[in-house]
């Protein structure tokens, strides 16, 4: 079967037509497209199939999500199964055919309202990527929710269960995510005890909580709604600690969120800021753990100083090119992730967090360092790969604490000596740099390699 699709790629090329042909691999094969047929040209045509398809990029990552939340909404909770799919991208960066298997049981009214969805996503379809011939991409996509259930002492995860029990004061959890749910269901008062909320992953467009009549409550998860800047209600509380709304619709941190003075987790990640609100963030003076992964930021506030207890700050995959200074004021920080951003540099001030034991700075266009790097004696784990380093900073040589470093991906013509100064040291990666694929460039490194593992260090190259 593989052959057949990669021999329908090949074809894709001459088979240009306005819009996307969706087939079954049955209906593929009634239609003369048998396993025989195509055997006999792969022969021919093989040389031509793409090896090595083009990596799909983070506006076709878009594309496959839509994909993903259509089939939730149409087949639910109450339908569940496995769709593996080829799409044929053809030069014009269209998607010709899409030939699909379904594994599990659906209505057919579903799946054929699934495909006619599909079909218009797909006609809609323009590549990112620059393509010199086609290329086939597979895929697999869960029809319907998956959904995950706690289990356990004190847990109720159904609405009917939560309205009928005669023992709310025994429940500590109350599961009702991926239910559909369209409203905050005004049984949850019933659980006095409660000290964990999951409302994730329903349809709501407005969350109003009274957290008064909550004493205990400790979590919410609101993540994976549509929840905007101001359907969010949260009264104000000193008993919340962590609060999940990652993937909604705000632009900005919702005002509800300044009213739990004692948060020490804030998930925002998957919502398109357009600002972090300086006013909401100074009343967060307890906040430990802030997750902004994957919100198109471009900057960040001065106002982030105030959050002088972070511990955790997360700012993978957004378009930020600097850090304020205002930044090294947070000297409790221990982890920063700024992967998949636009920095060519990193500030000077980065090497006034004295506590910081992880920097995971991979996938942006770092070419040197600040020489204050040297003064991150607590660092555990220094991740630069997928940069543009020619030569390693002799300042990293300093991080005497170091256990872990990551320098894969770049373009070092060796192994660079001043990680033999690195006493600590367990973990060495150095893949696909220009060294590893020239013996004679790594045959100078030989004797540095040698060395790192006479120590017992780990290099992987």
């Amino acid at each position: 079967m593989k052959a057949i699709f990669l021999v329908l790629g090949v074809l894709c090329t001459t088979w240009v037509s306005a819009q996307v042909t969706i087939l079954s691999t049955q209906e593929a094969e009634q239609q003369g497209l048998t396993r025989v047929y195509w055997d006999s040209l792969v022969q021919s045509k093989a040389k031509k199939v793409a090896r090595n398809p083009p990596t799909i990029r983070k506006g076709d990552d878009a594309f496959l999500k839509n994909q993903m939340i259509i089939g939730q909404k149409i087949f639910g909770i109450r339908e569940n199964a496995l769709m593996g799919y080829q799409m044929y991208v053809s030069e014009d960066k269209k998607i010709n055919y899409l030939i699909y298997n379904i594994e599990g049981t659906v209505s057919e009214a579903n799946k054929n309202r699934f495909l006619d969805s599909l079909k218009v996503l797909t006609d809609a379809y323009v590549a990112e990527l620059k393509l010199s011939n086609f290329f086939v991409s597979h895929h697999f996509i869960r029809l319907g929710i998956f959904r995950s259930i706690t289990k356990g002492k004190g847990v109720i995860s159904t609405l009917e269960l939560a309205e009928a029990t005669t023992r709310p004061d025994t429940v500590k959890i109350l599961a009702l995510n991926q239910l559909q749910l369209q409203q905050v269901p005004e049984c949850i008062y019933r659980f006095t005890q409660l000290q964990e909320l999951n409302l994730s992953g329903n349809e709501l467009t407005a969350a109003s909580i009274d957290l008064a009549r909550l004493p205990k409550l400790r979590q919410i998860w609101l993540n994976q709604n549509q929840l905007t800047n101001n359907s969010l209600q949260l009264t104000s509380n000193k008993t919340l600690r962590i609060l999940n709304i990652q993937n909604n619709r705000f632009t900005d941190i919702p005002e509800a969120v300044s009213h739990c003075r004692r948060l020490t987790s804030l998930w925002l990640g998957y919502n398109k800021l357009e600002g972090l609100n300086p006013d909401v963030l100074k009343k967060l003076r307890r906040l430990q753990d802030l997750n902004l992964y994957s919100c198109e930021l471009k900057s960040l506030p001065d106002g982030i100083s105030k959050l002088r207890r972070l511990e955790v700050l997360d700012l993978y995959y957004n378009e930020l090119t600097s850090l304020p200074a205002s930044l090294s004021r947070m000297r409790r920080l221990q982890q920063l992730a700024i992967s998949h951003n636009q920095f060519s540099e990193l500030p000077t001030h980065v090497g006034r967090l004295r506590r910081l034991r992880a920097l995971y700075a991979h996938h942006n266009r770092l070419h040197t360092l600040p020489t204050s790097i040297k003064k991150l004696r607590r660092t555990k784990i220094f991740d630069i790969g997928y940069n543009q380093f020619s030569t390693l900073p002799k300042q990293i040589g300093r991080l005497r604490k170091v256990e872990e470093l990551d320098l894969s991906y770049n373009n070092l013509s060796e192994v660079p000596n001043e990680t033999l100064q690195l006493r600590q040291l367990k973990k060495l990666y150095l893949r696909n740099n220009p060294f590893a694929n020239d013996s004679m460039l790594l045959s100078r490194s030989k004797s540095t390699i040698e060395s790192l593992e006479e120590n017992r260090i780990q290099v992987a190259y």
